[in-house]
């Protein structure tokens, strides 16, 4: 074969393992984590957080009414078992039974409106819990699923440099070392198709002198504007 054909087929093999990397390399991005089960993940410890907080607040409520009431029950002992008998005192007695026991409604109407908020918070909290739950089997079957992606395509990343070795051994130093530095400053187009009488790769128009020797498959002729190596059609 031809130093012109070994190079097409190094370029074919390049080609092609550039593509297995790029899709070993959006493996390994996904197999960083599901995006939708992060977020569950985030949505689930802020229902969290939201319903231990209304549980802390039910907690200081029941305590302010536990003690509100147990004020209450020993004023009104003393309210009504005939301890206190001077009637002013009696009167500032009832006045502040009845007050303690308006703080204790507050108290008690704050309780019914956290305790609301709690049913909603747990009903939210157990909503996200199950789409973590769904999500998380949902995860597990496709990490292994992209596990052995991953695995089958280092295989075929593997032989596409074995071969890539056998090929590059096929070129004379100086060829491999042309083809090297063009596909570094050009990308993956090394050989360029003459079409029209122009570069395949820059589509600048050719020299007639440069279309007749990139006939010869000896002789490896360069594009004189990109640097390409040209092929006949």
């Amino acid at each position: 074969m031809s130093q012109l054909g070994d190079i097409t087929d190094l370029q074919s093999i390049d080609d092609q393992a550039a593509t297995l990397t790029a899709t070993r390399e959006d493996v390994e991005r996904r197999l960083a984590g599901d995006e939708e089960l992060v977020a569950a993940r985030e949505d689930l410890d802020a229902a969290g957080a939201e319903l231990s907080d209304l549980r802390r607040e039910q907690r200081r409520l029941d305590g302010e009414v536990a003690a509100l009431t147990a004020k209450i029950t020993t004023e009104e002992a003393r309210l009504y078992d005939g301890s206190v008998k001077n009637p002013k005192e009696l009167g500032s007695l009832q006045h502040e039974v009845d007050a303690l026991k308006q703080r204790r409604s507050g108290f008690e109407d704050q309780l019914l409106d956290i305790l609301s908020r709690i049913e909603g918070a747990q009903s939210l909290h157990n909503d996200a819990a199950g789409l973590v739950s769904d999500l998380e089997s949902r995860w597990a079957s496709e990490e292994l699923r992209l596990q052995q992606e991953a695995t089958s395509l280092d295989a075929r990343i593997a032989a596409a440099q074995a071969r890539r070795e056998q090929q590059a051994a096929r070129l004379p130093a100086t060829s491999l070392a042309l083809y090297e530095r063009i596909r570094a400053r050009r990308g993956n187009t090394v050989v360029a198709r003459i079409a029209a009488g122009a570069c395949g790769g820059c589509r600048i128009s050719l020299p007639d002198a440069v279309r007749r020797r990139a006939m010869s498959p000896a002789t490896l002729v360069q594009c004189p504007n990109c640097g390409r190596i040209l092929a006949a059609s």
